[in-house]
């Protein structure tokens, strides 16, 4: 699969100026820092950060992965049959940037659709999804622009599956991703200044706009972005969904998360085929969270591509 790499690295500065309405107090996240950076709390440190994160460094089915000859003919699975689903619009939905990635949650109700999915006979409903730039997973190597990750748990015995998305930039704006510039407008109160790509930019160059901007994993937003919210009256999955056939085909594979604590036993379904994203709201997207893509890892023993 041949993506067309077109990440922009937005270097704008976060303007403290945030309007208060849209302030939210928010618990502050359990366990110790963590992030991407190159120092003792990034990836390579994070299984001795605390012990409820050792499954990090000593986990023997960890993602992301590199989807490729070899780990298709090891443990990656590609699926041609169709995923059961059960998909309609999530009602009440908060887009905010959570500290280490842009999520999109809600709190479910008594008539609240449980969107799901079903793999075998279990049932995971969809619980939030949130943003990886670039993509986590990669394709013979080559990552995409972002990835996408709709997390669903079993209401029964809590385990997880995950369907990831690879996202691929184009001009236009696409209508599933409106809230990320509008996010991005509130967190700075002002409008963004970001760095323009040109068009057919080459994968060559967007590395080295990763290396040089954000490979340290600095994050340009502050604190009080954590606070900020955008409600989402409406959350339409259908033009997706249709774009993606119904979540086939499909890499399927047992790995784990790919954040702290990195417990394993996750079910994770890669699409094939990639989903659209704008420019403008990459840009947003990478101008919020920054890098925040966990290296592939190796620990069934293949080749590493990190």
């Amino acid at each position: 699969m041949k993506f067309i790499l077109s990440v922009v690295i937005a270097t704008s500065s976060l303007f403290a100026a945030v309007s208060a309405h849209a302030i939210v107090k928010r618990a502050p996240p359990a366990g110790p820092h963590w992030d991407y950076s190159g120092d003792k709390t990034g990836p390579d440190h994070w299984g001795l950060l605390d012990p409820a994160y050792v499954t990090c460094e000593s986990g023997m089915q960890q993602s992301p992965v590199d989807i490729n000859k070899e780990s298709l003919s090891r443990f990656v699975h590609c699926a041609k049959k169709a995923l059961t689903f059960d998909y309609k619009p999530v009602k009440d939905a908060v887009a905010h940037f959570n500290g280490h990635t842009v999520e999109i949650d809600w709190t479910p109700g008594a008539k609240t659709h449980n969107n799901s999915i079903a793999i075998g006979k279990k049932q995971y409903n969809l619980i939030q999804f949130h943003f990886h730039t670039p993509s986590e997973h990669r394709i013979n190597g080559r990552h995409a622009d972002a990835e996408l990750h709709l997390v669903h748990r079993n209401p029964v015995d809590k385990s997880l599956a995950v369907i990831g998305v690879l996202l691929q930039a184009q001009a236009r704006n696409v209508p599933f991703f409106h809230y990320l510039t509008a996010l991005q407008k509130k967190v700075h109160a002002d409008k963004h200044s970001a760095v323009a790509a040109a068009p057919g930019t080459t994968s060559a160059i967007i590395e080295e706009l990763l290396k040089d901007s954000v490979c340290a994993g600095t994050q340009p937003t502050s604190e009080e972005a954590t606070k900020v919210d955008y409600p989402l009256p409406s959350v339409d999955f259908e033009p997706l969904v249709r774009a993606l056939k119904g979540f086939t085909p499909r890499w399927e594979y047992s790995g784990s998360l790919t954040t702290p604590p990195c417990s394993e036993n996750v079910a994770w379904n890669v699409m094939h085929d990639p989903y659209p994203i704008g420019l403008d709201q990459l840009r947003a997207l990478v101008d919020l969270q920054g890098y925040n893509a966990r290296d592939i890892e190796d620990s069934r023993g293949g080749s590493s591509h990190k």
